[in-house]
C-alpha cells in the first residue's frame, strides 16, 4: 500500500489496455516540440506498430501545419518498451520504429523483475540485427544520485550493456536531480572505454556476437550500403586503420549501417545538415561532421574529408584510412571504397 499523488505513473501488470498511441497532451507536447527542431520522439507504453505509425503519422500532419518544408527531416521515433504486450509485439514494433530504448523501470513492474535482464538481452540483439540504435535506460547508475560513486553492481550493469550491443547508455535520476552529475558521467564514459577495450581485446568473453556478428547474418546486411559497410570494417580490421570516413551527402542508410557492424575505430560521418548529424549521433561509434563537404565533387571529397579528419585529431600522417561513400552525381546505388595513408 501507498498514498497517491498527482502526476504519478499507475502500472497494470498482465492488463492489455485499450490507450490512444498519444494523449491530447502528448500531441500538444509534439507539435512544440517539431517548432524547436527536436530530433527525436521517445514514446512511452508503445504497444504495437500501429501506435507508432500513428505518431509518424501526426507528425507528418505537424509538419504540413507548422509551414515546414518538404524535404525537413521528422523527428526519430525512438519506442520505449515498458509492458508485455510490447513485448510480445517486439518484431513489429522495432521494424517500424527508428530505434528502441530498454525502459527497465516500467518494465520491471509489468513483468517479473528477474527476467528483465532477459528481456534486455533479446531486444539488445534484435535491434543488432536490424542494424537499428538501441538504448538502455533506468537506474544505471543510480547510487550516484547521493554518492561520489556507483556500487560494484551498477558498474557491471553497465558493462554488461556494452557487451550485450547497446549503442547507448542513458542516465536518468543521476543526472536530473542527483548530486553528482558531472561525476556520474565521467564515471559512465570510463566504465563504457573499459568496456569497449575488454571486449575488443576478449569478446570470447565479452560476447560471441560482440563486433557486429548479428546484423552480419540479417536479411538487410545483403542491401549496397551494408555490403559496402561490411567491406570498409573488414578492411579497417585488417589494415588496422586509425578511423573510417563515411562520405554521406544525400542521408543514405550507409553510417547506419557502418556502425552496425561494430567497427573498433571512429566512423567519423561527414554530412550536409546539423539534422541528420544528430541523428546520427546515438548509433555507436559515429563521429558526424557538418558541411564541410558543401559544394564539393565526389571525386575530391576523400581528400578533403582526409584532413578534416586530421585537423580534428581522428587520424595522424601515416594512419591508414578507409573512405567510403555512395555516388550521387549519376547513380546513387553505386558505391566506392578506397583504403590510403594520410599525408
Amino acid at each position: 500500500s501507498g498514498d497517491l499523488r498527482s502526476r504519478a505513473g499507475v502500472n497494470l501488470p498482465g492488463a492489455e489496455t485499450d490507450l490512444p498511441a498519444m494523449s491530447t497532451k502528448d500531441k500538444v507536447d509534439i507539435k512544440y516540440g517539431m517548432t524547436k527542431d527536436v530530433d527525436y520522439v521517445a514514446a512511452s507504453f508503445v504497444q504495437s506498430a500501429s501506435h507508432v505509425k500513428e505518431i509518424r503519422h501526426y507528425m507528418k500532419q505537424c509538419a504540413e501545419e507548422l509551414g515546414l518544408d518538404s524535404t525537413y527531416p521528422l523527428p526519430l521515433v525512438i519506442s520505449k518498451i515498458e509492458s508485455a504486450t510490447a513485448l510480445r509485439n517486439f518484431d513489429e514494433i522495432l521494424e517500424e520504429s527508428d530505434g528502441i530504448m530498454v525502459a527497465r523501470g516500467d518494465l520491471g513492474v509489468e513483468i517479473p523483475i528477474e527476467k528483465v535482464t532477459n528481456a534486455q538481452k533479446e531486444m539488445i540483439a534484435a535491434c543488432n540485427a536490424a542494424g537499428k540504435p538501441v538504448i538502455v535506460a533506468t537506474q544505471m547508475l543510480e547510487s550516484m544520485a547521493k554518492n561520489p560513486r556507483p556500487t560494484r553492481a551498477e558498474v557491471s550493469d553497465v558493462t554488461n550493456a556494452v557487451y550485450d550491443g547497446a549503442d547507448c547508455v542513458m542516465t536518468s535520476g543521476e543526472t536530473a536531480k542527483g548530486k553528482y552529475p558531472v561525476e556520474t558521467i565521467k564515471m559512465m564514459n570510463e566504465i563504457i572505454s573499459s568496456a569497449e577495450k575488454f571486449a575488443v581485446k576478449r569478446p570470447d568473453l565479452a560476447n560471441p556476437s560482440y563486433g557486429g556478428k548479428v546484423f552480419a547474418e540479417s536479411l538487410e546486411s545483403g542491401c549496397i550500403e551494408a555490403s559496402i559497410a561490411k567491406a570498409s570494417v573488414a578492411a579497417a580490421k585488417k589494415r588496422h586503420a586509425a578511423a573510417i570516413i563515411v562520405l554521406d551527402r544525400k542521408a543514405s542508410k550507409l553510417p547506419r549501417f557502418v556502425s552496425a557492424y561494430r567497427p573498433d575505430v571512429p566512423i567519423v560521418t561527414f554530412v550536409s545538415s546539423s539534422k541528420v548529424a544528430r541523428q546520427l549521433i546515438i548509433h555507436r561509434g559515429i563521429h558526424p561532421v557538418v558541411g564541410a563537404l558543401s559544394g564539393v565533387t565526389f571525386h575530391k571529397r576523400p581528400a578533403i574529408a582526409i584532413k578534416y579528419a586530421k585537423d580534428m585529431g581522428f587520424v595522424n600522417s601515416g594512419d591508414d584510412v578507409v573512405v567510403v561513400g555512395m555516388e550521387d552525381e549519376e547513380d546513387e546505388d553505386c558505391g566506392t571504397m578506397k583504403v590510403t595513408s594520410v599525408p
